[in-house]
């Protein structure tokens, strides 16, 4: 096959079309086209063509996970998800390929699920905090390892993480009596998970720092949510 056309492409002129027998068979890096020394007129094996294919897509593939990362951290697990995703208009890569591509992000350190793993607790906590056990199924849905997630999970900190989350839902709650305050306030922190115990201890904390007076209830220390309804 002999290339008819070689030509830096408008919008990115770092990439080259690459046109063989007169018609466009794919884009290339300015990279590679320097480095095969690659000029309109020569000749290429089928061999050379399958090589410099192969090339083209997984750089394609590359830029591509570059600009999936480029907004917030992801696990490697979401990058594979993405790259495989079909596409209409051309065939989805082969396993083998993505893997490559993850590899070398790994490589660069634009990909590491530890960090991913720390990103996404540290956002949880400021933003919208969640409870270890939470944090984990998050974190396992998106791929990362048992071993990470024991890592960064740390139930020891449920209740500081109550505190925030309780304290972000103060507003809402203003104005109310007790009983309504703690029922409100415990079934929202149920709902992110945290614990019976964890609750009931937030709900006394925070309702006094709203200014309500101390409540010396008769709540069975062994309770369970269904004490917040």
């Amino acid at each position: 096959m002999k290339i008819t056309a070689l030509e830096p492409q408008t919008r990115h002129p770092d990439r080259y079309n690459l046109s063989l027998d007169g018609r466009f068979a794919f884009a290339l890096a300015d990279t590679l086209v320097l480095s095969e020394g690659l000029v309109v007129g020569q000749e290429l094996s089928a061999a050379d063509v399958e090589r410099l294919r192969a090339n083209a897509e997984e750089r394609r593939l590359y830029d591509a996970a570059v600009r999936f990362l480029a907004p917030r951290p992801r696990s490697r697990a979401e990058v594979r998800r993405r790259l495989l995703t079909p596409h209409p208009k051309r065939p989805t890569p082969t396993p083998e390929t993505v893997e490559r591509v993850l590899d070398r992000l790994e490589r660069l350190e634009l990909l590491d699920d530890r960090q991913f793993a720390d990103f996404w607790v540290e956002n949880r906590e400021r933003f919208s905090p969640r409870s270890a056990r939470v944090l984990a199924q998050e974190l396992r849905q998106r791929g990362v390892s048992r071993e990470t997630v024991e890592e960064v999970s740390e139930p020891e900190k449920d209740e500081e993480r109550a505190l925030v989350a309780g304290r972000q839902r103060l507003r809402a709650l203003s104005g109310l009596d007790y009983e309504t305050f703690r029922t409100r306030l415990g079934q929202f922190l149920q709902r992110r998970g945290f614990s019976y115990g964890v609750a009931r201890t937030v709900v006394r904390q925070l309702w006094e720092e709203s200014g309500g007076a101390s409540k010396d209830d008769d709540e069975d220390e062994s309770g369970t949510g269904d004490d917040f309804e």
